[in-house]
């Protein structure tokens, strides 16, 4: 994109914010993070796996990396400039590669990056630049129900004493790192890949996105009282039967049962924040903290990288930090997330862009 887009930018900004607290929580506190006997109301929101505060930020990012696609492609789709959008389309495929292979290797030291993933989506997304909303809006369905039938699927085979262990491997090998990519482990693209599409879609009409945010507020707060009043309905009291087995996960909301009700849910909390962040945004766009975030949002890239090196660097080798509960974690994140945001406000205010964002583009165009 040629202008930036202060909304997105700072959507960004605050998403990282999460994205910092739970990663370091989960890796500084892995006993305790998970699984607790009896788990504070914090304990619950935090927890990476089922607290309401997981994956939500994760999700943000994807919905807004797609809008970013739209529009840096707007003017090429809508003027149906094949030159353009074949160029286009490889720089998107440069982009994801590079963030696929930088990703792979990341996660070696840092299970679970959405980074790895996030090459993946923009590979994809070159495909999809020229094509119809009801195309997105096709695939982004498929992409959950793919992710909910085979949540479905794999629950009855470990019922019925059948190990599923084979689609959940080590990327070790080509076959493997498929699998990883589009089933397996934190963000794959069934069903990840629909928050790409629905970006994309927004993203297209994103000039006239102040116009309907309100609407799209108060349609977004419906569905996700509506989605998570279904789960409260749907769920079955007990499990002794095979099928209220298979139901409670179908109805789940929890990230990893990858179910319809989760997608949903998930989705339009993403949408709530985005229209709130554009108003407030939109109130105060030249005040000093907007401005501020909006330059770190510019750095999220680099921001993210760093959040791994810190970590490795104060935990794992120099051990200043050891896991003492989330008020450990929580304070460490903070700690980071606010040198990080100074720095990087400073560092765009004078060379205009991050270091990893410099490389991206150099590599990527």
């Amino acid at each position: 994109m040629s202008t930036r887009t202060p909304t997105l930018d700072v959507a960004r900004a605050i998403a990282l914010v999460g994205v910092v607290v739970m990663n370091f929580h989960a890796y500084l506190n892995p006993k305790t993070a998970y699984f607790q006997v009896s788990p504070s109301i914090w304990d619950k929101a935090f927890n990476p796996l089922s607290g309401i505060l997981t994956s939500r930020f994760a999700a943000a990012f994807v919905l807004i990396a797609g809008i970013g696609v739209s529009l840096m492609t707007n003017r090429a789709r809508e003027a149906g400039d094949v030159e353009k959008i074949r160029a286009t389309r490889l720089v998107l495929l440069r982009r994801g590669f590079l963030l696929y292979v930088v990703g792979y290797g990341l996660q070696w030291i840092w299970p679970g990056t959405i980074l790895f993933y996030y090459g993946a989506y923009f590979m994809l997304a070159s495909l999809l630049v020229a094509k119809r909303s009801q195309v997105l809006v096709a695939i982004a369905a498929l992409c959950v129900a793919i992710a909910a039938a085979l949540s479905a699927w794999r629950a009855n085979e470990i019922l019925a004493g059948n190990l599923t262990s084979w689609l959940s491997p080590n990327p070790n090998t080509p076959r493997n790192l498929l699998i990883r990519t589009f089933l397996d482990y934190t963000h794959p693209v069934f069903p990840w890949f629909a928050f790409f599409c629905v970006g994309m879609i927004l993203g297209r009409s994103w000039g006239r996105f102040v116009l309907y945010r309100m609407r799209l507020l108060g349609v977004s707060l419906a569905v996700l009282v509506v989605a998570h009043g279904l789960r409260a309905v749907l769920t079955p009291k007990s499990t002794t039967t095979t099928s209220q087995h298979l139901r409670k996960a179908m109805v789940s909301t929890q990230p990893f049962d990858r179910g319809v009700l989760y997608f949903i849910g998930t989705l339009a909390t993403v949408l709530c924040a985005l229209a709130c962040i554009s108003w407030v945004v939109d109130s105060v766009p030249t005040h000093w903290f907007t401005e501020w975030l909006a330059r770190a949002g510019q750095m999220s890239l680099s921001i993210y990288l760093m959040h791994v090196v810190f970590f490795n660097l104060v935990v794992n080798r120099l051990h200043w930090v050891r896991s003492t509960g989330l008020d450990t974690s929580l304070t460490l994140s903070l700690a980071f997330y606010a040198v990080a945001l100074t720095t990087a406000s400073w560092w765009v205010s004078r060379y205009g862009r991050g270091p990893a964002e410099r490389a991206y583009r150099f590599f990527g165009g």
